[in-house]
């Protein structure tokens, strides 16, 4: 298991792509502090409100758009590390020198799901830093915060897995991010639209991306946002998502004919 490990960890990383997934939320939370902290200026001066009210709004978007496109980004990278070995047909060498199919997926799934963790680690590093140094006296680290960023590192982890699941289940690396993309940007909330529009809404809010905003919402105490899925639902829900997805993926790939 100790090899497997190894080879996979190094699979992952003589390629580019897996610090450039990274590096874009990153990239984009920022800039959008940046965007964002004119706007909250201009307000204050009219309010004639505390300037430090302004930065910390400001950074506080900036974390949110990070940790939002982190998730997405983390599971956009789970479909490409396990997709890539369908296009390229790696997994037949693999399988062929491992003493069995099992131990392959789950170390891949594995590897995977610690490159979401970290994803969301080092957003989150970055986010709190710009917090502790633009937010002003305004901003204290308290335990709610904390709270919801631990949660946001689970939801990476499990989105990560959550790609990884798709793609084992079409075999492609490209339809898998298409498919992830468009389902987290505006399928989910399109679907939720037509599930309210039939009397079924209370459906909707259990759905992957609704799940994982409950859970990193609510995570602290005392928010109860009641139009997001609360604790312990969501969790739950993004749990039995991911587990459907991987054991989904799992089963057909141990099936598979990979000649």
């Amino acid at each position: 298991m100790t090899a497997l490990l190894t080879a996979e960890f190094r699979k992952v990383t003589t390629l580019r792509f897996w610090w450039m997934l990274g590096l874009a939320p990153l990239i984009v939370g920022m800039f959008s502090s940046a965007i964002t902290l004119p706007v909250m200026r201009a307000f204050t001066d009219a309010f004639e409100a505390d300037p430090n009210e302004a930065n910390l709004a400001a950074t506080l978007f900036g974390l949110a758009v990070a940790v939002a496109l982190v998730v997405l980004f983390a599971a956009v990278f789970g479909a490409v590390n396990v997709g890539t070995e369908f296009r390229y047909k790696t997994l037949t060498t693999t399988f062929l020198t491992a003493r069995g199919r099992d131990g392959v997926i789950g170390t891949k799934l594995a590897v995977t799901a610690a490159f979401g963790f970290f994803y969301c680690l080092v957003v989150e590093v970055v986010s709190v830093a710009l917090l502790l140094t633009f937010g002003g006296d305004t901003f204290e680290l308290r335990g709610s915060l904390f709270a919801m960023l631990g949660a946001a590192l689970i939801c990476g982890a499990l989105w990560a897995l959550i790609g990884g699941g798709v793609s084992m289940l079409t075999g492609s690396s490209v339809g898998s991010c298409i498919a992830l993309v468009v389902w987290y940007t505006l399928g989910e909330m399109i679907l939720r639209s037509i599930l309210s529009g039939i009397g079924i809404g209370s459906v909707g809010s259990v759905l992957p991306v609704s799940a994982t905003l409950g859970t990193v919402a609510n995570a602290a105490a005392g928010n109860e946002i009641d139009w997001l899925t609360l604790w312990p639902t969501a969790p739950l829900a993004l749990l039995v998502w991911t587990a459907v997805f991987v054991g989904g993926g799992w089963a057909l790939t141990r099936q598979r004919d990979i000649t």
